[in-house]
């Protein structure tokens, strides 16, 4: 009897070590859904600590009197996505303190392939330059005069097909726009299902184009046209960025420091090393983003061989995440939720005075 209870027992292992190969087996392959198992290589991407650009050497500016870039850097930080991970670099990216893995539709989101998400990527790239090019001329005096939103791209999921690349949507039911934050706003205060007027100048004249709010793939109650769009305006100086193949909104801040740097006679960073992220909205707001904790770990030890970062220009909304970034060097966290918030943590370094609610990062 005990032989038997043996060899059944042995039987049961043997028949539970061959389904958990299969499993695994299946797992390595992408076999199982991601609606069954969300944790595997096929459903997760790694994201890590990108490339840092010292956004002073990246902008080139002619009509106005530029400043030579000062000692020291204002870097702009990025985030890298590794996918195709396999079954050893996934558990890899799960064991290294300066890596996060995330699901795969949180960056590619379903519907969309990566040859899209890197053209809207590109897009938002774009009109964060814009914004903040809009923002830091401004602050230096001078008038600009937009004249309406600029289509830059046009999601597969669009309400409408209707509208084309570089239209221009001057109203919206009727009210003129001139901006493109305008025309954000204008939808956002409607309803999911509401009808909604847009006249529109094209390469052709004007018309307009009418159209039913959907509904915002990432948040149901808010209504979508699915468009992306940009202020179309003259600008008084010529400005160029060369950010290569960074993408994405949240270089913002970052842009228009530089800017100010570049085009006003005082040295802001005085030859510090000053990291950042965060976007920039059209009233100066800098809002939070996505891989903070990527960015400041890689402010602290630049794969380039540049010098780490003394400070990182958080947004406050992200100040919670940063405390636990896994940094090479000590780097002091200086949270803000303003471009003149961070203008005067600048100048409170400048002064060797501490900026508000700033804390120190020791090294790991």
């Amino acid at each position: 009897m005990a032989r038997e209870t043996s060899i059944a027992r042995r039987v049961l292992v043997v028949s539970l070590m061959v389904v958990v190969v299969a499993t695994v087996a299946l797992v390595v392959r992408g076999q199982v859904p991601c609606d069954v198992l969300a944790a595997q290589p096929a459903c997760q991407v790694a994201v890590q600590p990108g490339p840092i650009k010292d956004t002073l050497g990246l902008i080139t500016v002619t009509g106005a009197e530029a400043f030579p870039p000062p000692d020291g850097s204002l870097q702009l930080t990025t985030v890298a996505v590794q996918d195709d991970l396999g079954l050893t670099g996934w558990l890899t990216a799960r064991t290294t303190p300066s890596v996060e893995v995330v699901p795969r539709e949180q960056i590619y989101p379903p519907g969309f392939d990566r040859d899209e998400v890197a053209e809207l990527n590109a897009a938002a790239m774009r009109d964060s330059q814009l914004v903040a090019t809009i923002v830091a001329l401004e602050s230096l005096g001078y008038e600009l005069h937009p004249q309406g939103a600029l289509v830059v791209a046009i999601q597969a999921d669009a309400v409408t097909d209707e509208l084309e690349l570089d239209d221009v949507i001057v109203a919206v039911d009727g009210a003129p726009v001139r901006e493109s934050t305008e025309v954000v706003d204008a939808v956002r205060a409607r309803s999911v299902g509401d009808p909604v007027a847009l006249e529109v100048r094209g390469a052709d004249g004007s018309r307009t184009v009418e159209l039913v709010l959907g509904r915002n793939p990432d948040d149901p109650e808010v209504p979508y046209i699915g468009v992306l769009l940009t202020t179309d305006l003259d600008l008084p100086i010529d400005i160029e960025v060369d950010a290569g193949a960074i993408g994405g909104p949240s270089a913002g801040m970052i842009f228009a420091l530089s800017l100010l740097e570049l085009l006003e006679p005082e040295d802001l960073i005085d030859g510090r090393s000053i990291a950042g992220t965060g976007t920039l909205a059209r009233d100066g707001t800098i809002g939070g983003v996505g891989g903070v904790p990527q960015k400041v770990a890689g402010a602290s030890a630049p794969t380039d061989g540049s010098e780490p970062a003394e400070v990182f220009l958080v947004p406050r909304d992200n100040l919670d995440e940063a405390r636990d970034a896994a940094v090479a060097t000590d780097i002091l966290l200086v949270p803000v939720g303003t471009l003149d918030e961070a203008l005067g943590a600048l100048e409170a370094l400048r002064d060797g005075r501490q900026p508000t609610d700033s804390l120190l990062l020791a090294a790991s």
